[in-house]
């Protein structure tokens, strides 16, 4: 009877955490010293570029159970900062727990050999039990003064009301029950139960299942590490002569980790977690799409004008302006500049016939300068006589009165520019 076919499982898909193979120790003795030295500094740099180091602080209160450090002494360890034992020695207790020798002679007589070196090596150990004295030294207080903070702590947790999950909570343990389904095409597909991922529908599924634009994204930033990964296996980088002996191991490791797979079951992998992340930018296209668009709040014409700088009255030629609210919506706008003695007329480019102060008609405001006027039209002329010209132009109470007196002015013309200053008093707005 054949035995039962064994399930060829897939490379890890996550790159930090516990989920992955750490560094072996076993058959050590066989190392060149060379090869030791060499295996000492990929496993410190492995660890170092995939654990934190709130992570590999466990393995420095393991390492000190092991050697004979009492509960009272690791009590007092942890109660210092981490920084005094070091990331260097968490890093080496976790080696120091999955095999590696405290002292290698052979790595000992390769040290020496090497030009530059000082010093001998020792036992890696001493240097642990170095910086566990000073966290043992500066414990001591701060073990007393955590105590009292965790009882204090202990009673805040008993009348502390009932935690409640935050939104982006809600969405993450939502994104994890709508993700269900792509891991688990990802272990058929690995098991053999389906040959392609064709059946599957990434964005009728997560439709289905109501994805919404923030769970989309939160899915779509989930596997962005994991297509990285295939396409890197697919697509390898070119590891020239520069490179470093980490990004060679690493090139190495990926390579190894994903060896049970032929090229054409990771390129159809690769292509179900691209149409994954494909689906997700559709739903969050989708989302934008449908999104209302937000109230635009409509200003009244006095907080359109409220910063507005004109000049209220000008003695000299007995005119004064009228409210600036005024101007807002109007078809044209006279003013009269004391300074240049220029009297204009800016005439809007989208006039409401009506006169009913439609949106988007008449003159408006923005900042200092008015809007939707027509700068072909909109033009000033200097009066030769103003004080006598000013006093006739206050005497028309009509649009067309003014065109009709204005046209008969026979100084050149020029256009306006929309700008209003200290200087420009506001004649008349019909």
């Amino acid at each position: 009877m054949a035995g039962k076919k064994k399930i060829i499982r897939g490379a890890p898909r996550i790159r930090k955490g516990a989920k992955l193979q750490e560094p072996e120790w076993t058959g050590y003795e066989k190392l060149t010293g060379e090869e030791f030295h060499r295996k000492k500094q990929g496993s410190h740099s492995w660890y170092y570029a995939n654990f934190a180091f709130k992570d590999l602080m466990p393995a420095v209160w393991i390492w000190m159970e092991a050697n004979g450090f009492s509960k009272d002494e690791i009590k007092k360890a942890k109660a210092a900062d981490d920084t005094t034992i070091s990331n260097t020695a968490a890093i080496t207790c976790q080696m120091l727990n999955a095999g590696m020798p405290d002292f290698y002679k052979p790595a000992a007589e390769y040290w020496e050999s090497l030009p530059g070196t000082m010093g001998e090596l020792r036992p890696v150990s001493e240097f642990i039990r170095t910086r566990i004295a000073m966290a043992l030294n500066e414990g001591v207080h701060k073990a007393e003064q955590k105590e009292k903070e965790d009882a204090e702590n202990a009673k805040k947790a008993e009348i502390k009301e009932k935690y409640t999950p935050s939104i982006q909570d809600r969405i993450r343990l939502a994104t994890y029950d709508m993700c269900e389904f792509i891991e688990a095409a990802h272990d058929d597909f690995l098991e053999g139960k389906i040959s392609d991922f064709k059946d599957i529908k990434p964005a009728t599924q997560l439709r289905r299942m109501e994805c919404k634009q923030p769970h989309a994204r939160m899915i779509k930033a989930s596997y962005d590490c994991t297509v990285k990964e295939y396409d890197e296996l697919l697509n390898p980088p070119k590891l020239g002569k520069n490179a470093t002996d980490l990004e060679k191991d690493y090139a190495q490791q990926l390579k190894e980790g994903y060896a049970h797979l032929s090229k054409s079951q990771l390129k159809k992998i690769y292509a179900f977690y691209i149409a994954v992340q494909g689906a997700c930018d559709a739903i969050i296209a989708e989302s934008k799409a449908n999104r209302k668009p937000r109230k635009i709040s409509r200003k009244s014409p006095e907080q359109l004008v409220s910063k507005l700088k004109y000049k209220i009255t000008d003695d000299k030629y007995s005119i004064s302006s009228i409210p600036s609210w005024k101007l807002i919506g109007a078809s044209c706008l006279v003013t009269f500049n004391g300074k240049t003695r220029k009297l204009g007329i800016y005439y809007t480019s989208n006039e409401d016939p009506l006169g009913s102060m439609r949106d988007g008609t008449g003159l408006d405001l923005k900042g200092t300068t008015l809007q939707r006027f027509d700068e072909n039209k909109s033009v000033a002329c200097t009066l030769r006589k103003p004080v006598e010209q000013l006093r006739e132009v206050k005497s028309l109470n009509t649009r067309k009165k003014f065109e009709n007196w204005f046209a008969k002015l026979t100084t050149t013309p020029i256009k306006m520019n929309g700008r209003i200053n200290a200087e420009t008093v506001l004649i008349a707005a019909y």
